[in-house]
C-alpha cells in the first residue's frame, strides 16, 4: 500500500502542474456558465403568429378571444404582404389568413417551410379545436387521467447536467488517462517499472485514482453550482467513482493496445463518439432502440437523472453501479495483464 500511495501522490503533483486538469476544471466552469447564464430553467414554448383577418363577420371578437387563447402568441396585422415581411424578420414565426370564400370560412396558413408535419398537425388542431367549439356552442371537455403516482421532472438547465456528468466525468478520461500513460510510455516509466519492486498494477491504480479525483472535482462544481444542496451526495458520489473508474478502465484497455497518443487517437475518438448516441434517447425517450440501449452510457444517463430527480430510483441506480463495478474491475484486469505483457517483451 506504500508504493501505490507513493504512486498516486506523484501522479497527483504531476495532474496538478499538468494542462489536463486545468482544462477540466475550465470546461467544468464554462458549462457551469453557460447552463446558469444562457439556458432558461422554463423556456417557453410560445411561438409567434402573425395573422390577418379579411372579414370581421368572420372573426368575431368572441372567437378572436377564443383563438388568442388557443395561440398565445399570436399578432393581428393588416396584409398578407405585411405577414412576409414579418417572417422574413423573424424564422421562427409562422402565418395565418382568416377570409370567407363562397361564404365559407377559410384559413390559410403561411409557413416557413421547415416545420415538421407534427408540428403542422398542432397547429391546426389548436385553431379548429377552439373555433368549432366556439361554432357549436359547446365547452371542449377534456379529462386528465394521470396514471403514475409522480410527474416529478427536472427543469431544462438541469436536465442537462446528466450529459455533461456522462461524457465529460465519465468518458473525457479516455483521453486524459491515455495521454498519461503514453507520456510515460515516452519518458520509459513504464518499462522502469519492470527493475523496480513497484507492480505494474499500482501504477495503473494510481493513474485511476487521479482520474477520479479530477472527475469528482468537476462533477461537484457543476453540481453544486447549478443544483444546490437538493442532491442526494452519497449516492452521487457512489455513481461518480465506479462511472469514472470504469470508463478510466475503459482508457488503460484501449491504450494497451497502442504505442502512442497518435495510434489510439482513432480508437479513442471513435468510442466517445459511439457513447455519445445514447444521448439521442435521453432526450427523445420514445426512440430507445437495442442498439443504444447496450451502449454503456445509457444506462449512465438515466442513472444521473434519477439522482438528480427529488424521488428518482434508487434501486436502478444502485443496480447500475453494480453491473458497472464488476466491468470496470474486469477492465482493469485486462489491462494490467496487457501492460505485463508488455513490459516482458
Amino acid at each position: 500500500m506504500k508504493k501505490l500511495w507513493y504512486c498516486f501522490l506523484k501522479d497527483v503533483r504531476l495532474s496538478v502542474k499538468s494542462f489536463y486538469f486545468f482544462m477540466e476544471i475550465g470546461m467544468a466552469l464554462i458549462f457551469v456558465a453557460v447552463l446558469v447564464f444562457v439556458v432558461s430553467e422554463t423556456p417557453s414554448n410560445d411561438q409567434k403568429i402573425y395573422a390577418v383577418i379579411e372579414s370581421e363577420d368572420m372573426m368575431p371578437k368572441e372567437l378572436l378571444d377564443i383563438v388568442k387563447q388557443q395561440l398565445p402568441g399570436i399578432e393581428i396585422l393588416g396584409s398578407r404582404g405585411e405577414i412576409e415581411t414579418a417572417l422574413e424578420q423573424d424564422r421562427n414565426a409562422i402565418g395565418l389568413m382568416f377570409y370567407t370564400r363562397d361564404g365559407q370560412p377559410v384559413f390559410e396558413y403561411v409557413l416557413q417551410g421547415y416545420e415538421s408535419q407534427k408540428q403542422r398537425n398542432i397547429l391546426k388542431t389548436a385553431i379548429e379545436t377552439g373555433i368549432a367549439s366556439f361554432l357549436s356552442g359547446q365547452e371542449a371537455q377534456v379529462q386528465v387521467t394521470t396514471l403514475g403516482s409522480s410527474l416529478d421532472r427536472l427543469n431544462s438547465r438541469v436536465n442537462l447536467i446528466p450529459i455533461f456528468l456522462t461524457l465529460n466525468s465519465a468518458f473525457m478520461g479516455l483521453f486524459i488517462i491515455a495521454s498519461y500513460i503514453f507520456l510515460d510510455k515516452e519518458e520509459g516509466t513504464i518499462k522502469a517499472l519492470a527493475v523496480t519492486t513497484a507492480s505494474v498494477w499500482q501504477y495503473l491504480l494510481s493513474k485511476l485514482f487521479v482520474m477520479m479525483i479530477t472527475g469528482i472535482l468537476t462533477s461537484f462544481i457543476t453540481v453544486v453550482l447549478v443544483v444546490g444542496a437538493d442532491v442526494n451526495y452519497p449516492l452521487f458520489f457512489l455513481a461518480l467513482i465506479v462511472y469514472n473508474g470504469f470508463g478510466s478502465a475503459l482508457g488503460l484497455f484501449i491504450a494497451s493496445f497502442f504505442n502512442n497518443m497518435q495510434e489510439a487517437m482513432g480508437w479513442l475518438y471513435s468510442s466517445v463518439i459511439l457513447l455519445g448516441f445514447a444521448s439521442v434517447s435521453y432526450f427523445m425517450p420514445s426512440f430507445s432502440p437495442l442498439i443504444i440501449r447496450i451502449l454503456p452510457s445509457y444506462p449512465m444517463l438515466f442513472s444521473f437523472r434519477e439522482i438528480l430527480l427529488s424521488d428518482g430510483d434508487v434501486g436502478y441506480v444502485l443496480s447500475s453501479v453494480a453491473g458497472f463495478f464488476a466491468a470496470g474491475v474486469i477492465l482493469f484486469y485486462l489491462a494490467n495483464l496487457r501492460f505485463k505483457k508488455t513490459l516482458t517483451v
